[in-house]
């Protein structure tokens, strides 16, 4: 941790261990290969390993849902997203709370805005278990579709989220929110040394790329340890990286990661 966990974080005691992916397609992740119960039952597994090499941290388990899926042709509000339907949501929402699971619903941001689509997921995030995350890779500009080239956010469009997550505390009484940001390429986030920290919201930078354990430590080291990032995030990809890292090597890195993402 580069920045000491509060009273409501989840990371003053605990790692988060998630899987990531959507009920809609398989091919993006883990978590749309089963149904919320059955990946629930393998994210604890997973999670289990992380408890037994942190160091003593406990352990939390999460679904990682794409709530807004950056899409390569546009879309009726010009958005480029496909967003999940209530229906999936609940459903992820009532195995977290049967299971004792956390979830984060991640926007993948198109040709959108924070300002944008926060009201879609602001009733969700009123349970204390439902985080947010943002992709900045498919927020590209408006002359390029999503897919096309690495997009990038300002650091004052994550800001702007991080203030309604901050209301969203004090109005509703609720524990830390966390906000995951995915970055594996400079300009994912720009103007990043303007971001700003909140009181009761807990941001994640999450080294996002995959390859070799050496340029996903080294991207790390860059953009989290450098960057003097709130917390560190680190994805792992079942079937793209080359050596799946293990929870022993993941936990070994400095500072430990606070949050772990299975793809």
């Amino acid at each position: 941790m580069l920045r000491p966990a509060g009273a409501g974080s989840v990371f003053q005691h605990c790692q988060i261990v998630s899987f990531y992916g959507t009920p809609l397609f398989a091919g993006l992740g883990v978590l749309g290969t089963g149904t919320p119960a059955a990946i629930a039952q393998r994210i604890k597994e997973q999670a289990a390993a992380y408890g037994q090499t942190s160091g003593g941290r406990g352990v939390a388990p999460a679904f990682h849902v794409i709530y807004a899926i950056a899409q390569a042709s546009n879309t009726p509000d010009g958005s480029y997203l496909e967003r999940l339907d209530d229906a999936h949501v609940r459903e992820y929402l009532d195995a977290a709370k049967q299971e004792d699971l956390l979830m984060f619903l991640d926007i993948q941001m198109g040709h959108s805005t924070v300002e944008a689509e926060l009201p879609h997921v602001l009733p969700y995030l009123q349970d204390p278990r439902v985080h947010l995350a943002l992709d900045p890779e498919f927020a590209t500009p408006p002359d390029k579709e999503p897919g096309d080239v690495i997009g990038g956010m300002d650091a004052s469009e994550i800001n702007k989220a991080q203030e309604a997550l901050q209301k969203l505390v004090d109005e509703y009484h609720l524990p830390n929110k966390i906000l995951v940001v995915h970055q594996f390429w400079p300009e994912m986030i720009r103007n990043k040394e303007a971001l700003q920290q909140f009181p009761n919201v807990d941001l994640v930078i999450d080294m996002d790329g995959f390859g070799p354990a050496s340029d996903k430590i080294a991207g790390y080291e860059r953009f989290v340890k450098e960057d003097h990032a709130e917390h560190g995030g680190f994805k792992l990809f079942y079937e793209q990286d080359t050596g799946l890292m293990t929870p022993e090597q993941v936990n070994r890195m400095e500072p430990q990661p606070d949050l772990v993402i299975y793809q």
